[in-house]
């Protein structure tokens, strides 16, 4: 390489640097992580869940939710009372042992209550992903279909 050509490459750089300052490279590249983030994100969503120990689920528009603690423990609130328990999962297979709870009383909250631990009580199976799960009765008839709560 000549001086001249030397030269001539310096300044292309020179002009290149002025151009594009140190920050367009970096933002280049955050936007490159962000979008290999957002990939591995979506796949992560559509992965089935194979283990729910960990979790929190419930409804977009009401405050009923059950938290799937370690060693097999329960714990949630059915719209008006406190309940907690047990569960066994194995695989896709998902049951329930007696679940207690406290005892208030809420007008016009009673019925719902009732359904969602009813439905519970009644699983045998689940599908879930990281971000919904449904609960499915022994007939193989879904019985709730639950949002992620504590999704990060």
């Amino acid at each position: 390489m000549t001086l001249s050509n030397s030269l001539k490459t310096a300044m292309v750089a020179y002009r290149v640097a002025r151009a594009f300052p140190p920050i367009v490279p970096l933002a280049i590249g955050a936007m490159a992580i962000a979008g290999c983030a957002k990939v591995m994100t979506d796949a992560r969503k559509a992965q089935p869940l194979t283990s729910l120990a960990g979790s929190e689920w419930g409804f977009a528009d009401t405050t009923q939710f059950i938290a799937f603690k370690s060693k097999g423990e329960v714990v949630g609130f059915g719209g008006c009372n406190n309940f907690f328990g047990s569960y066994a999962q194995d695989g896709q297979a998902l049951t329930f042992g007696a679940l207690a709870s406290t005892k208030k009383f809420c007008q016009g909250k009673m019925d719902a209550e009732s359904t969602f631990l009813q439905s519970i009580q009644n699983t045998r199976q689940y599908e879930a992903t990281h971000l919904s799960m449904t609960l499915i009765d022994e007939n193989g008839a879904v019985l709730l279909q639950l949002r992620r709560k504590d999704w990060d």
